[in-house]
């Protein structure tokens, strides 16, 4: 078999999306129009003629460059309308090790990558929930906590808006974000949800009380997955537990359609509790990392 290594430029977007739309791991953070709103740069390894494809994203810093995974990228790796054989996943990381200095991967759920030297592999949870059954049915698997949170809920007689502009979502998300980000972070953020909207993938949903959103979240859609891709709420969202309500009123609109409801994670255990309140379950999927820089080189990041 062989791989080639090629640039962004070199990359037939045609060939390549198909690929992604027909991979039994589809999902919007393979395509290339979603890298290119999330990379700066990346490129890809192919093989056979776009049989098998990894795009691989990098930056460079102090003169070499890296890979990394993007933000808002939960999972990328190999991507083929067959089966991934594990083979081929390692002769695809041999070429990374040796194109560069330091990478971080996260390969998809579909993938199998060897615990072998030079590489650390860790296994990492997703949360996903099939959309097969009418919303009665997928409301029987809620726990009792997340029914009594959404009864709650529907005291306040808010209602749920769609659509709501993302700049609503992102203020939200400004005021009440639980890690430090830069107005770079907040500026690329908007372009990727513009992009997803324009592009007419993606939907705000939210609650508002009197003229604020207080909760609000952002799903993104692909063929097979809709992800939870982005979610904000403020003091009075939480106390009138808008998120429970948010992601219940998506279920219910959706149940049946054999869409998978993608959570993107998570390894923190309030938030997997949360997923996993509305029948959402775990879905293992692996980091792959090495370190070639020397020793007395501060860190990538």
């Amino acid at each position: 078999m062989k791989i080639v290594y090629i640039n962004r430029g070199a990359i037939d977007t045609e060939k390549w999306d198909q690929v992604v739309k027909e991979s039994p791991a589809e999902t919007i953070y393979a395509y290339s129009w979603y890298l290119d709103a999330v990379a700066s740069g990346w490129s890809a390894l192919v093989a056979d003629d776009y049989r098998f494809i990894m795009p691989v994203v990098w930056k460079k810093k102090a003169g070499m460059k890296y890979v990394y995974q993007p933000f808002h990228t939960q999972q990328l790796g190999v991507f083929s309308k067959e089966y991934v054989d594990p083979l081929i996943i390692k002769k695809m990381l041999s070429i990374i090790y040796k194109k560069f200095r330091f990478a971080g991967i996260n390969f998809n759920a579909k993938n199998l990558v060897g615990e072998e030297d030079p590489f650390t592999v860790d296994d990492k949870s997703n949360y996903i929930m099939e959309l097969n059954k009418d919303y009665d049915q997928h409301y029987k698997s809620f726990s009792s906590n997340a029914k009594r949170n959404i009864r709650k809920s529907v005291e306040y007689d808010e209602v749920v808006e769609k659509e709501v502009p993302v700049e609503e979502l992102l203020g939200l998300k400004r005021a009440n974000d639980v890690i430090q980000r830069s107005e770079e972070d907040y500026k690329g953020l908007l372009n990727l949800l513009e992009t997803i909207r324009s592009r007419g993938a993606g939907s705000v949903y939210a609650i508002r009380t009197g003229t604020e959103v207080t909760a609000a979240a952002f799903f993104a859609f692909s063929r097979t997955r809709a992800i939870y891709l982005v979610s904000a709420s403020g003091k009075t969202g939480k106390e009138h537990r808008g998120m429970f309500r948010i992601v219940d009123a998506f279920i219910r609109e959706h149940a049946g359609s054999g869409m998978i409801l993608d959570f993107e994670g998570s390894n923190i255990p309030s938030v997997a509790r949360f997923f996993g309140s509305f029948g959402a379950l775990p879905e293992i999927y692996q980091g792959v990392s090495f370190n070639r820089l020397p020793s007395t080189l501060i860190k990538l990041r």
